[in-house]
């Protein structure tokens, strides 16, 4: 199972009690800056970095089952979707 560290602005009173809120909970995240996963949170741990700074690390289960989509349909087009509205 892979983990990932969550970092969240919240004091270290509210990063404890928000900690344990994760578990059981669908998470969507990106893999490698190219792929939108989806996995289900099965372990959620407070941890501090080298500088102290608390953070929050998560084992994922699930991970490349299935992409995250949106309707359950995976476009693999370099075309923008028909409801997207131009730049400019």
């Amino acid at each position: 199972m892979p983990t990932r560290d969550l970092r969240f602005a919240f004091d270290e009173k509210g990063i404890k009690s928000f900690a344990p809120s994760l578990v059981g909970q669908t998470m969507t995240y990106w893999e490698d800056d190219t792929h939108l996963m989806r996995g289900r949170v099965t372990a959620a741990e407070v941890k501090r970095d080298r500088y102290g700074n608390p953070y929050i690390e998560v084992e994922l289960e699930g991970p490349g089952d299935a992409p995250a989509t949106q309707s359950g349909v995976v476009s693999t087009s370099a075309e923008p979707a028909a409801n997207s509205t131009p730049e400019g």
